[in-house]
């Protein structure tokens, strides 16, 4: 079943779909965070654990990165696999977010109207980008990654400086203390003028061990000014005593 991708858009309510089984991928083609991808590729692909409702699909966000091509979907007779038809460029990152619009019966959805949480699929093609095409990179961190004797009473904020102007109105930063995620919704937080440095405010606990985690396949909040996404960083420390 082929369709174009902005034919499919279907208002449905979906109710008591508590406690059913939320689809999960299994694969995905290419890859996600994959680079190097042959710009010859004509179609991604992505293959679930379950089968889903036919022609319900959102390949798209306001974090996408697409190919300027027309973009065609079809999925398997078993509903398991989507495929999303296109031309791709070298030099290039793509993103492809996966129900990011978060629109009740809309997007991929389990047979009961179950709906996949938010995916982000990103890779890059081979081929040399241009500066605007390139994926940020962290220049600088505070705490650094690796240090054991993080002074909790000197350090009151987790600082990361990138190597281009960032989107300021968001960021993919989840904190773990002794691998439990912790809650940052009400931490200060912000961007400098220039866009290049991000400040988290946090409290340190002393004698704790600590990992950020910027970015991954469900939060690309850490993207360039054009929404290049930074690859995913994982930031380990631990705090010492006072």
């Amino acid at each position: 079943m082929k369709k174009t991708i902005f034919s499919f858009v279907m208002m449905i309510t979906v109710a008591g779909v508590s406690g059913q089984q939320v689809p999960s991928i299994l694969q995905t083609s290419p890859k996600f965070w994959e680079t190097g991808v042959n710009p010859s590729l004509k179609s991604v692909s992505i293959t679930f654990d379950q089968s889903l409702r036919h022609g319900f699909s959102s390949w798209l966000g306001k974090s996408s990165l697409s190919p300027t091509s027309q973009l065609e979907s079809a999925n398997s007779e078993d509903g398991r696999t989507f495929t999303l038809t296109a031309t791709f460029e070298p030099g290039k990152v793509y993103v492809f977010a996966l129900n990011e619009k978060r629109i009740s019966g809309v997007g991929f959805q389990s047979k009961r109207g179950v709906p996949l949480p938010a995916h982000f699929l990103v890779f890059q093609t081979a081929g040399s980008p241009s500066p605007d095409d390139s994926p940020p990179r962290i220049v600088r961190s505070i705490p650094v990654s690796g240090d054991q004797q993080v002074d909790p009473a000197r350090t009151k904020a987790i600082v990361l400086s990138f190597d281009k102007a960032m989107q300021t109105d968001k960021h993919g930063l989840h904190l773990f203390d002794n691998n439990q995620s912790v809650d940052l919704s009400k931490a200060r937080s912000g961007y400098s003028a220039d866009g290049r440095t991000f400040t988290l405010y946090y409290d340190f606990k002393p004698s704790t061990p600590y990992r950020l985690e910027l970015n991954s396949v469900n939060d690309i909040g850490f993207a360039t000014a054009n929404k290049v996404p930074l690859w995913p960083v994982q930031i380990a420390f631990t705090t010492g005593q006072h």
